[in-house]
């Protein structure tokens, strides 16, 4: 049985570098290494442990992601 691929299944950018959790701001545009891009809504948590709900469109939505482990790239526009 064939797949399709799904959002769960994105590729990284070739250019792919986690940025600092710190410079992270709600509103900015991101990329997850497997939801792909995303827009944050909210960030919780203290400076060392953020939390960040990003809205993922492609990915079934909202999701809170812990910035210590997985890791978001800032898109510059």
């Amino acid at each position: 049985m064939i797949s399709s691929p799904t959002a769960a299944n994105h590729t990284p950018s070739a250019n792919f570098t986690a940025d600092d959790p710190a410079n992270m701001e709600v509103g900015m545009d991101v990329e997850h290494q497997k939801f792909g891009f995303g827009k944050i809504t909210g960030l919780e948590g203290a400076p060392n442990n953020r939390i960040a709900t990003v809205m993922f469109p492609k990915a079934g939505g909202e999701k809170k992601i812990m910035l210590n482990y997985a890791k978001l790239m800032i898109i510059r526009q």
